[in-house]
């Protein structure tokens, strides 16, 4: 029977199972992994209208269940991990536009804020984390909304601010959802953009100024003019991970990837080497690099699901793939902005 269909029935047959009244507490549940639902509900806070959207919901719960039981099994030719976590109980095509907001583009460096990609180190460290050197921000969560550019974005700009002045403040990613026109809000948006907006426009403000919301409103721009954080441009960094390497030893890199495969939707810690393609929808900012013991070569990325999702909210990703635009497309839409 195709997998498929197997889960219709499932959800079919517990339907109707709910509907005559069978879930409570003194009836057997249908199967042992219901317990382990009810528990996963309450640790992220799920509650379903209705009984039918919790049928549905246990459906692709056990779907996920069975890819995380069936991928860890083969631990011993995988180099990284997967498990539950807040999106367990979503398909992929719930889970993109909720949660990503990329999409991919033939960028113009025609903006008098872009200027042209300059750092030619000799040598760059053999490894680097700038979380360690404390100039990267909390884990942030974009939640429900497609705004991983400004999530990025905003985590480059903290970035550069904390090295220029030794001070690491929280900036405002609902200033770039509400006043980055060129953007799409929730929808979907670019970092170069977002740093455009930021050289041409006000500069940046602080989050407790601006505070996230996470739906896309009016410009607030009594706010978004107490400015904090001015750029003078940004950088489109060449198709290159060892061009990308050069700048990320300057300052940590916004970029754009592949993200909605189930293996990274619910990566739980490891070096991610997909599978995956190079359909960019998801943007994170590189933070750091490195080589584990065993001489695997990674990315720190930093993403913005929360501290749930991945090594609390950080992914190491396999580094030089071999893949021209690197895995999952890493390496095909890297930015950073440029400080004055």
């Amino acid at each position: 029977m195709a997998p498929w269909l197997e889960r219709q029935i499932k959800v079919y047959m517990l339907m109707v199972w709910l509907c005559a009244g069978a879930w409570t507490s003194a009836v057997t549940p249908p199967n042992s992994t219901l317990a382990e639902f009810e528990q996963w509900m309450a640790r992220h806070g799920r509650i379903y209208k209705d009984n039918l959207e919790k049928a549905k919901r246990y459906g692709i719960f056990l779907e996920t269940l069975r890819f995380i039981e069936d991928f860890n099994s083969k631990a011993a030719n995988q180099s990284y991990k997967v498990g539950l976590n807040q999106f367990s109980d979503l398909t992929t095509e719930e889970f993109v536009p909720r949660y990503t907001g990329f999409r991919a583009t033939s960028w113009s460096s025609n903006s008098s804020a872009a200027t042209t990609f300059k750092y030619s180190m000799t040598q760059v460290p053999d490894s680097l984390n700038w979380v360690e050197k404390g100039v990267v921000g909390s884990i942030k969560n974009q939640g429900g909304c497609g705004s991983c550019w400004a999530f990025v974005a905003t985590a480059a700009v903290e970035s550069m601010l904390a090295m220029k002045t030794g001070k690491l403040v929280d900036l405002s990613e609902q200033q770039l959802i509400d006043c980055s026109k060129k953007n799409h809000g929730c929808g979907w948006g670019w970092m170069y953009l977002a740093y455009e907006y930021i050289a041409q426009n006000h500069g940046m403000t602080y989050e407790s100024d601006y505070p996230y919301i996470g739906v896309q409103g009016n410009c607030n721009e009594r706010a978004a003019s107490i400015a904090v954080a001015r750029l003078k441009g940004y950088e489109n960094i060449p198709v290159s991970e060892d061009l990308l390497l050069q700048a990320m030893a300057r300052q940590p890199v916004s970029v754009a990837i592949e993200g909605f495969s189930p293996g990274f939707k619910q990566y739980s810690g490891g070096i991610f080497n997909g599978p995956c393609g190079e359909t960019t929808n998801h943007a994170v900012a590189i933070v750091g690099y490195g080589k584990t013991p065993d001489g695997i070569d990674y990315w720190l990325l930093k993403n913005s699901w929360g501290e749930t999702w991945g090594e609390k909210g950080y992914m190491r990703i396999l580094r030089n793939s071999g893949v021209q635009g690197g895995l999952c497309g890493l390496v095909t839409q890297a930015s950073l902005p440029v400080a004055y």
